[in-house]
């Protein structure tokens, strides 16, 4: 019997991610938006248990001073994080405005990868980072993601893998090897480390590193189960079907699309407490 080929149907047709990000004529708007936004998905990385004590570090490009970007200051509880706790960093890592009196310091490790990336992609305005359960464990095998399920297709050919750990970041040439390793990618998995997502929106990273995440875990558990029973190991799906489904939606604005129910949460449960 002849096989036929699969066909596709043209994925940018497949779904309506609506009209993306809202746009600012006044940059000092846009700024005070993307810093609620920033703060709102602090609240989500510790709702979802995404975090490990006060490592890890969102950061938003701010819109005023392209070259400086929002992060938190060092020890924040982010289940508590407000917009008028946020920092601007420059790309020296001085602390030019914002945060509470005494509440200043910036993680150094935030300071060297974040600014890394921002500096050296100029189409990414968010990156997120964080130590996450199953990114952690996944990371310690130092190897690519397989295609075992739809949602890891959001990564076909868009995640990094860095195969190196030279202890914690605090240096320049730990983080340009970081930098080198993700090239034009959305997402690294940093070995022994973690997880790293960016996106041309806050949204889209944090919608990329939640996949991302529950995609370590479904991995952890699907493999876990094969272990048992080697007869029933998880099979990956193909590569046209991979490409096909990325190209339908694991680009960035469907990224933003898919976030946006955790920031509605959080806007419900915190009653916009986080934009103080």
């Amino acid at each position: 019997m002849v096989q036929m080929p699969v066909v596709l149907p043209d994925p940018t047709q497949a779904f309506d991610f609506g009209d993306g990000p809202p746009s600012f004529d006044d940059p000092l708007e846009e700024r005070k938006y993307l810093k609620e936004r920033l703060a709102c998905a602090y609240r989500i990385f510790a709702k979802l248990n995404l975090l490990e004590g006060a490592s890890g570090h969102l950061t938003v490009r701010d819109p005023v001073d392209k070259d400086a970007f929002w992060v938190t200051p060092y020890g924040k509880q982010w289940a508590l994080m407000k917009a008028s706790d946020l920092l601007l960093v420059d790309k020296e890592g001085k602390v030019v405005m914002g945060g509470k009196p005494g509440k200043q310091i910036v993680n150094t490790s935030a300071l060297v990868i974040h600014a890394a990336i921002h500096e050296a992609r100029s189409d990414v305005n968010a990156v997120c980072h964080s130590h996450s359960p199953y990114g952690k464990a996944f990371s310690a095998m130092r190897r690519p993601l397989p295609y075992y399920t739809q949602d890891a297709c959001l990564f076909f050919n868009d995640l990094a893998v860095y195969n190196s750990f030279g202890g914690v970041v605090v240096d320049s040439d730990e983080s340009q090897k970081i930098v080198k390793a993700l090239g034009s990618k959305k997402a690294a998995i940093l070995a022994s480390h973690g997880l790293l997502t960016t996106g041309g929106s806050i949204e889209s990273a944090t919608a990329w590193f939640i996949n991302l995440e529950n995609e370590c875990r479904t991995t952890i558990l699907a493999e876990s189960g094969a272990a048992m029973d080697p007869r029933n190991k998880p099979v990956e799906i193909g590569e046209e079907e991979a490409k096909f489904t990325h190209a339908a939606s694991g680009f960035d604005k469907a990224g933003w699309f898919d976030a946006l129910p955790w920031f509605e949460l959080i806007e419900a449960e915190s009653n916009g407490d986080y934009k103080n």
